[in-house]
């Protein structure tokens, strides 16, 4: 209750974000936890030909509030194991967290029916991205009813196909929607192809969804700056509660980033979020007050130092996002048996 509330009380502090509503960044990932017999059990490590793997994984969907910052309650799961679950079952948690006229924005791996189809049955909107496949394969039925230089928008009456239907035999035999396709060539090499339920241009939409990575850097942050992603909690009820004061404080340092940013009339997410936690944490964490009154004065005083936590100008960089290949690992070692063989 207390996570949601806070959560719930900073969105409602600042204004939508998107023709009068609120949109929801919403993404997945894992995280790794302490090797203990009973969190092995809720969460199973990955397993591969050479074995069972030592560390538990933990599957998590995240919401985050475009305007805020907010993150809401992630839905968790297992990654492996008899019980695993996907992020498209996970997600269904997080929609009825989002108010009833919220917008909800994701990439591709929850470009589906049966994601769009849960949404609209909680009366949220969606704006999805589609494989070049997917999108490929609804656009043979679609039927074109606007087009620009650079753009094209086709209706459609989707419809899961038998495959879907076979992996969510939950949906009904009558499951249908009606949704607008966008296909925006945004360079020579890259094209984006969304499927939405939203009356709203190609263009406006192609430019609501270049938001869409926001969450990665704010998962980054939840997961490394504040380290969530090395909870060594011993038991899953533990694990759960060091989750959400997690959560707690990534939001309450959201909310002091966005103050600190109103100072000096910079945008949020142009302030460092390592930074203003660094600052947060000096000034606010590391000391007491014995009365309200000190304490507001230690805050006013962190909020001026906050504002000089804004990240460097870099006129021009503009670069596709790239990662280092993993190392080879050496598995010259003997392996250690787990504590409770399964």
């Amino acid at each position: 209750w207390f996570a949601q509330r806070v959560c719930d009380s900073l969105i409602e502090a600042s204004a939508p974000s998107f023709d009068g509503r609120r949109v929801y960044l919403v993404d997945g990932t894992t995280i790794t936890l302490a090797p203990e017999p009973a969190v092995r059990r809720e969460f199973p490590p990955a397993s591969n030909q050479q074995g069972v793997g030592v560390w538990p994984v933990a599957l998590l969907v995240v919401a985050h509030e475009l305007s805020s910052g907010a993150a809401l309650i992630p839905s968790v799961g297992a990654m492996y194991g008899a019980y695993a679950v996907s992020e498209t079952a996970l997600v269904r948690d997080l929609f009825v967290q989002m108010p009833a006229d919220a917008i909800a924005m994701a990439d591709a791996g929850f470009g589906i029916f049966a994601v769009a189809w849960d949404a609209r049955q909680t009366n949220r909107d969606f704006v999805f991205r589609l494989t070049d496949s997917r999108f490929t394969a609804l656009r043979r039925t679609a039927t074109v009813v606007a087009s620009g230089e650079h753009w094209t928008t086709s209706s459609l009456t989707w419809r899961p196909s038998a495959k879907e239907r076979q992996a969510h035999p939950d949906l009904p035999p009558a499951a249908v929607l009606e949704v607008r396709l966008h296909e925006i060539r945004i360079h020579d090499t890259l094209t984006l192809s969304l499927v939405t339920s939203l009356p709203h241009t190609a263009e406006q939409l192609s430019e609501l969804y270049r938001h869409r990575g926001d969450v990665e850097v704010d998962i980054r942050n939840l997961k490394v700056v504040l380290n969530t992603e090395r909870i060594e909690a011993k038991s899953v009820e533990m694990f759960h509660k060091e989750l959400l004061t997690s959560l707690v404080a990534y939001n309450l340092v959201t909310q002091f980033r966005r103050q600190a940013a109103a100072l000096i009339a910079e945008p949020p997410r142009r302030m460092s979020f390592k930074r203003t936690w660094t600052t947060f944490h000096i000034f606010l964490w590391s000391s007491q007050t014995k009365d309200a009154s000190g304490w507001r004065a230690k805050y006013r005083q962190a909020l001026l130092n906050a504002t000089q936590d804004k990240l460097p100008n870099r006129p021009g960089r503009s670069f596709q996002r790239e990662a280092y290949a993993r190392r080879q690992k050496s598995n010259h070692f003997q392996k250690r048996r787990p504590k409770d063989p399964e």
